[in-house]
């Protein structure tokens, strides 16, 4: 049966393998990727959420500062411009991507020594100025991570293989999540004091974790990248990738989706805190670890589903599902919780798909037929497009919470904030994000119309196993205990009394 090259872009039915084994060295290359990965996701969601928001609040962040924070990761982008202009000019991705990222995470701990080493009125400067820093070393790393796992990972397998290590990371993250939201409650309950010492102490292990994220990635090879380009000038790496239409219609969906999403991050967490008046852990249980489940169990579907039919209509049904997901948070109150959260269900469980089709499209890009792939070039490109549109997403959301701090309103007669109107923003934007994929290519896909069914097929069948399934469990119960009195009641050969 003949079989697609590694590098096609073009999905099939059943996408085989290639007739011979993967070797040794790629399956190793695979499981450390994903082990690695599990340290990584510990570093991320300790790093975040409810620990990094409660750590602005104890350092006296600023309103407009919460917007900074929000536009920082975004910010970092930018270095990955740089960055890859000299990986693609001089080569050694992975000398560059493995010095960066262990300092980059290093970092944490002078994050966690804040409280203690510095004058409380320079707090939260300081913990934007690492946090800035820490950013930008992480993106310099990730031009050469990117492209180097692009060359690892055979396309025909990329959908299923990222599903799995989304899986590891989000298992781990929901450990940490939990962990995080207990620790802060517990001491949080006694003092301010013991409330800092807590979150320098989760920062300090967040740091550990990270590190070792990185040092596992060490001894894996690396395999042979083009060559390097002593001749390559800054513009001419910027004009190739800009030059692919298809390129340009992705990044102007990308930019406008991140605007969408960037202030997000920080100023629902401010909403769940302050509004809605909730505890860190019942926070981090609806922020983090109710969504990390249904991410968990929706990520192999969504993987599956674009090794079938391709990139762009996951992504297009998926970029559906999430318009929603920021209005329906307005309808979250202290009074009554349950309405709007479990219409925001439905964004948790494309979201998986979104990021799996996104990541799975880019890496697609990045090899354009007959011409040198400079992978990290699309990468890098693709990284400063949402910088910028992260960036001015989080001074849009600061400038928002700074003229409107104290206002009221209502919508259908629901009380409203300002986050509220920020999260009604963010759905407006996302379904006109979804405007940019019309008429984008995705060369061997199937159509939007087959993977809405495949959508629907999977949910009636697996509604009709949820209910199936205990009654099948009872049924199976019945015949067992019936066995069971008869095996008691009836005397066997050669049992005594």
């Amino acid at each position: 049966m003949a079989t697609r090259p590694l590098d096609s872009d073009e999905p099939s039915e059943q996408q085989p393998l290639p007739p011979t084994r993967p070797s040794r060295v790629l399956m190793h290359s695979l499981r450390y990727i994903t082990l690695a990965w599990a340290f990584g996701a510990a570093w991320m969601y300790i790093t975040t959420g409810a620990a990094l928001t409660r750590a602005a609040q104890l350092f006296g962040m600023p309103a407009f500062g919460f917007g900074l924070l929000a536009a920082l990761p975004y910010a970092g982008s930018l270095m990955q411009v740089p960055a890859s202009y000299l990986i693609e000019k001089y080569g050694h991705r992975k000398p560059v991507f493995l010095v960066s990222g262990l300092v980059h995470r290093a970092l944490w701990f002078a994050i966690a020594a804040i409280p203690w080493l510095i004058p409380p009125e320079a707090w939260w400067i300081a913990l934007l100025v690492l946090l800035a820093s820490s950013s930008f070393l992480g993106h310099v790393s990730s031009p050469g991570v990117m492209a180097w796992f692009g060359d690892v990972i055979p396309r025909p397998v990329r959908g299923r293989y990222f599903s799995r290590r989304m899986q590891v990371g989000q298992l781990t993250g929901l450990m940490a999540t939990l962990l995080v939201g207990w620790a802060l409650d517990r001491t949080g309950a006694v003092d301010e004091h013991s409330l800092r010492v807590t979150v320098s102490a989760l920062f300090a292990v967040a740091a550990l974790v990270g590190v070792i994220d990185y040092l596992l990635l060490v001894r894996l090879p690396d395999p042979s990248p083009d060559p390097p380009s002593p001749k390559l000038s800054l513009l001419s790496m910027i004009k190739a990738p800009l030059a692919d239409r298809r390129f340009r219609r992705y990044l102007g969906f990308n930019m406008t989706l991140t605007f969408s999403l960037g202030y997000v991050g920080q100023f629902i967490w401010l909403y769940v805190f302050d509004v809605v008046e909730m505890t860190n852990a019942q926070a981090n249980l609806m922020l983090v670890g109710i969504p990390l489940i249904i991410s968990m169990l929706s990520v192999r579907f969504w993987g599956n589903l674009i090794d079938q039919h391709g990139r762009l209509p996951v992504l297009a049904v998926c970029g559906v599902c999430i318009i929603f997901g920021g209005a329906s948070w307005v309808f979250v109150t202290k009074e009554s919780w349950w309405l709007g959260y479990s219409a925001s269900t439905i964004s948790m469980f494309a979201f998986p798909g979104m990021d799996l089709a996104n990541l799975n499209l880019l890496l697609g890009l990045t090899r354009p037929p007959g011409t040198r792939r400079q992978n990290s070039a699309y990468l890098a490109v693709n990284s400063v497009a949402i910088a910028v549109a992260g960036m001015l997403s989080g001074v849009f959301g600061g400038l928002v919470a700074r003229n409107l701090e104290g206002w009221t309103g209502s919508l259908f007669g629901w009380p409203l904030t300002y986050h509220g109107l920020l999260l009604l923003i963010s759905s407006a934007l996302r379904g006109l994000s979804l405007l940019w994929l019309i008429g984008m290519e995705d060369q061997g896909a199937h159509s939007t119309r087959m993977a809405i069914r495949q959508v629907r097929a999977n949910i009636y069948s697996n509604m009709q196993q949820a209910f199936l399934l205990p009654m099948r469990r009872l049924g199976s119960m019945r015949r067992n205990t019936f066995r069971v009195r008869g095996f008691l009641a009836v005397p066997r050969i050669g049992r005594t009394r």
